[in-house]
């Protein structure tokens, strides 16, 4: 039986309010919500008001901030602008502990090979001081899996060794890269502290061969193998489904609790 609470990714929407949608994710059946740090989320943008007040209607309706994702524009291996996007990082995290969530996730982009000295001196420093911001806000920055598998992610946290970095297991984006998410998930335990429960979508010419070999379509998660990995880790967190935008939310988050609920 499936231990770990169901969440879900709000994905923005400029046509509706974020409490509009946070209501929404209780109405389907979700327990937490993992939400963009943007728009009129922004760290910039939410008033000390509107902070309490997110923080009253999740209080309110039970419903727990699993994360903040901190939406970036360019990858962490560069110097241009670092100290501005450190900066907006930093503000992320002190409002995701307001907020009552001590998780902020982000796409930190490829891992640079070494013979690229500059960039992979860069990324590892960006990281680097990322954790210790991190760390000194009370949360920590989950790095979203998929640019590249797992052992090369697990090589860089084991490397910069910060307590205020972790690891978020997204299995549709591992697929789409031909990386097996059953193995990451095994090859980062200690490291994850978040994970989605989705997939890229089976049968489409787009996607590469499915890591997990015959009988799996590109983009087809082998879920049984998946929730395995993650009850072999001791993965306790939150299970978050992230909804295709261009689908029907409630339509998506119904169809992989039912598949869960199989388990």
């Amino acid at each position: 039986m499936i231990r770990s609470p169901l969440g879900l990714r709000i994905n923005p929407d400029p046509s509706r309010s974020p409490k509009d949608q946070i209501r929404e994710a209780v109405r389907v059946g979700a327990r937490g919500v993992v939400l963009d740090a943007s728009g009129d989320l922004g760290p910039d943008r939410l008033s000390e008001t509107g902070r309490r007040d997110l923080r009253q209607t999740l209080r309110s309706i039970e419903l727990s901030l699993i994360a903040l994702n901190l939406p970036t524009r360019r990858p962490f291996d560069s110097e241009d602008d670092l100290d501005t996007r450190l900066a907006r990082a930093d503000r992320a995290f002190a409002m995701a502990y307001e907020l009552g969530s001590r998780l902020v996730l982000v796409r930190a982009g490829a891992v640079p090979a070494e013979e690229a000295a500059v960039r992979h001196a860069a990324f590892f420093d960006a990281l680097s001081e990322l954790g210790k911001r991190a760390d000194h806000r009370g949360v920590r920055l989950a790095i979203e899996t998929g640019t590249e598998p797992g052992p090369v992610l697990a090589a860089v946290l084991n490397t910069i060794a910060s307590p205020g970095l972790a690891a978020s297991l997204d299995p549709a984006t591992l697929l789409r890269m031909g990386h097996d998410p059953v193995m990451a998930a095994r090859e980062l335990a200690g490291w994850v502290a978040h994970a989605y429960a989705s997939e890229a979508g089976g049968g489409s010419s787009r996607l590469v061969s499915n890591p997990r070999g015959f009988g799996f379509p590109g983009g087809v998660l082998d879920w049984e193998e998946y929730l395995g990995a993650l009850e072999e880790i001791d993965y306790r967190g939150f299970l978050t489904i992230w909804p295709d935008p261009s689908g029907d939310q409630a339509a998506q988050f119904a169809a992989i609790k039912a598949r869960l609920d199989r388990y």
